[in-house]
């Protein structure tokens, strides 16, 4: 799922380096909270715990008493004391996703933290060692924290490419995807490679997260199309027809906003390259640019080009990169 960063090694050298704390910079979906169990994983410390707290979820009023803790009559409510979530990860790993969400009130405090590696419970005047690594995430850009905690944030930060950046990834992570669904389901379900690969023209603006929705999708339409007929298959398949519809549906909600990306230019020419290898680059960017410009719908898009549906479809099949 992180074939980018794995290929520099960068990931796994930085897991194995436990004493440095990370922060994950990338859009919302592409894979952040994945990465930081990944690094814990991979890290000396894979058998210790794997604490994940989302800043954005918790309210200002209970954040610090989630992180620190609190000892016994700091607040109303509070008829015992609690460890928090520093403490829960003793040894281990605590990711703090959305980090920009933080106060700057509660930026300083977890700054004090990170330098002096101890803790103070709310209501508390005792200091608690804690042995803790940290790995942040953030879709904001690091200017929304403090100058203070940027500066020690930034210092070891890994970037995540959204998925229009890596398009090879859609379709082995989709396959996944399916394969996911197909345990979670009972049913069994299937999908053609070339199949796959028509997921690649698509923008993705929700990464990951929307890839994984949108294939989930299409296994429950797949599954809704088979218990409507008579056949009872134990496999089911995705079919063409259904993925483009869906990638219809998805193209048509922005489709009032902007218009997709495409390519202008021809595929370069490689030393070497045979001209039926570079004919079929160009007829490959004809089609995803003619799918593109018609909300991924293959009959308009069949239409422009000036042959039938089922040509399209057939030609798509034979897409290779």
């Amino acid at each position: 799922m992180l074939k980018t960063l794995n290929e520099t090694n960068n990931l796994t050298l930085l897991a194995r380096y436990d004493f440095l704390d990370l922060c994950l910079l990338g859009e919302t979906g592409t894979g952040k909270s994945h990465t930081a169990k990944l690094i814990h994983d991979l890290s000396p410390r894979a058998k210790m715990p794997f604490i994940a707290v989302n800043c954005a979820e918790l309210t200002p009023s209970i954040i610090e008493s989630e992180l620190f803790g609190y000892e016994k009559g700091a607040f109303t409510g509070a008829i015992t004391s609690k460890e928090g979530k520093f403490e829960a990860a003793a040894g281990g790993t605590l990711f703090l996703d959305e980090i920009g969400e933080l106060s700057p009130s509660l930026q300083a405090k977890l700054l004090k933290v990170v330098e002096e590696k101890c803790i103070t419970r709310v209501g508390g005047n005792r200091s608690r060692a804690v042995d803790v690594r940290m790995v942040y995430a953030t879709h904001r850009d690091l200017s929304a924290l403090r100058e203070d905690l940027r500066y020690r944030v930034a210092v070891h930060a890994i970037h995540l490419k959204p998925l229009r950046e890596r398009r090879d990834e859609i379709a082995p992570l989709a396959r996944v995807f399916v394969k996911n669904f197909s345990k979670k389901s009972g049913r069994s379900l299937t999908a053609d490679e070339l199949t796959l690969k028509l997921l690649e023209p698509a923008e993705w603006k929700g990464n990951i997260r929307e890839l994984r929705s949108f294939v989930e999708k299409v296994c429950l339409d797949t599954m809704f199309a088979a218990d409507n007929t008579t056949e009872t298959e134990e496999t089911l398949s995705l079919t063409d027809e259904i993925l483009l519809e869906n990638l219809s549906k998805v193209a048509g909600q922005t489709q009032n906003t902007q218009h997709h990306h495409v390519r202008e230019k021809h595929p370069a020419f490689v030393s070497g390259e045979k001209m039926e290898q570079y004919l079929e680059k160009i007829e490959t960017d004809l089609l995803k640019n003619a799918l593109a410009a018609n909300n991924f719908n293959q009959t308009r898009a069949a239409r422009d080009l000036g042959i039938s549906r089922s040509g399209l479809i057939k030609k798509m099949k034979r897409m290779t990169h």
